[in-house]
């Protein structure tokens, strides 16, 4: 009897150790799960962070990671990941993506150590998506990619034909509602007209100040200006060239192209030619890229940029070999919803 006594207080104090233990490791396991869940709660953050500064604010992926970054300053636990959490971005693939992801993260435990554990290894990753999705209007205040040229501002209308014709920016009226005008990105201004004085591109190195379009220089050195810009079309159309509206930002001086090459049937005749070979980049020598959709920015009465018009070229008229009074260079568009961009949560 008295060895069953025994055997029976060891078995109990057996008993209550394993439950201890159990009770103990159960506890570390909770503090692993939340601290998890914590982790992925940073992650979730930083993705759709880091998507709405790109979207609404800038399209520059490094001054949205300093904006977490900051904002991981605010916490403990973002004190600590602060240094380990990576970005990837992703715009390549459709739809673009950012993904976060902290990796191996040590999370001590009590009393797992009896055990030989002393941390548990955690990682944590979000993605969300950047979409375009049509709007149920085909103007817009915003752009995430334009394309060199602009049009008078009117009452556009989703389905409607937009046929467009190329003219001088010496001849723009704002009556004239169906020509289109060159327009030059990252423009030194000294002969080109800048499209708006709410712009403020002081941080580009750019200052309005400065411009000056009588200068001797855009008389000698017009044409080669043009030259430079027609071959540049599609390289602007590709190159995603950001602008918004209501906060006055883009990531590049946006100029009208300037008055200087005048209305001489000989200069005419070498834009013609110039725009023609700029665009068949663009469209294809036959039109085999078309329909291609684009932003086109919008001009007020003052000849000043105040929106942007989604436009889908359908089809095209040169005459580019006769008499240059003749010529001329017209894009066949028909009005389109504009985009907005649309964030989502994957994971």
């Amino acid at each position: 009897m008295k060895k069953a006594f025994i055997d029976q207080v060891f078995l109990g104090l057996f008993l209550f150790v394993t439950l201890m233990g159990i009770g103990a490791t159960i506890s570390d396991n909770m503090e692993a799960r939340d601290k998890y869940y914590n982790l992925k709660k940073i992650t979730d953050n930083a993705v759709l962070t880091l998507a709405k500064y790109y979207v609404n604010v800038e399209e520059n992926s490094l001054a949205a990671e300093n904006v977490h970054q900051d904002m991981l300053s605010e916490t403990p636990l973002g004190n600590e990941v602060k240094g380990k959490i990576v970005y990837k971005w992703d715009f390549t693939s459709k739809p673009n993506s950012v993904t976060a992801t902290i990796s191996n993260y040590k999370q001590e435990t009590f009393w797992f150590k009896f055990f030989g554990l002393a941390s548990f290894d955690l990682n944590a990753e979000s993605k969300a998506t950047i979409t375009s999705v049509d709007t149920n209007k085909p103007t817009s205040t915003y752009s995430g990619g334009i394309a060199p040229f602009a049009v008078n501002d009117q009452a556009f209308k989703i389905g409607n034909t937009f046929d467009i014709t190329y003219n001088l920016s010496a001849n723009l009226k704002y009556s004239d509602k169906n020509s289109f005008y060159p327009v030059v990105t990252n423009c030194d201004c000294d002969c080109s007209f800048i499209l708006s004085s709410k712009f403020d591109f002081s941080t580009l190195g750019y200052d309005t100040k400065s411009c000056n379009s009588t200068s001797a220089g855009c008389t000698t050195h017009g044409e080669s200006e043009f030259g430079n810009y027609s071959k540049l079309i599609d390289d602007v159309y590709y190159s995603n060239h950001s602008i918004n509206f209501e906060n006055g930002t883009s990531d590049t001086p946006i100029c009208l192209l300037g008055t200087y090459l005048g209305n001489t049937t000989s200069t005419w005749g070498t834009q013609i030619n110039h725009l023609s070979s700029g665009l068949y980049e663009l469209i294809g020598t036959t039109g085999e890229k078309l329909p291609i959709e684009m932003d086109i920015i919008t001009l007020d009465s003052n000849a000043k940029a105040n929106g942007i018009v989604r436009v889908k070229v359908t089809g095209y008229d040169f005459v580019t070999v006769s008499n240059p009074d003749n010529r001329y260079i017209t894009l066949n568009t028909v009005i389109v919803p504009a985009k907005t961009k649309q964030i989502e949560l994957v994971y």
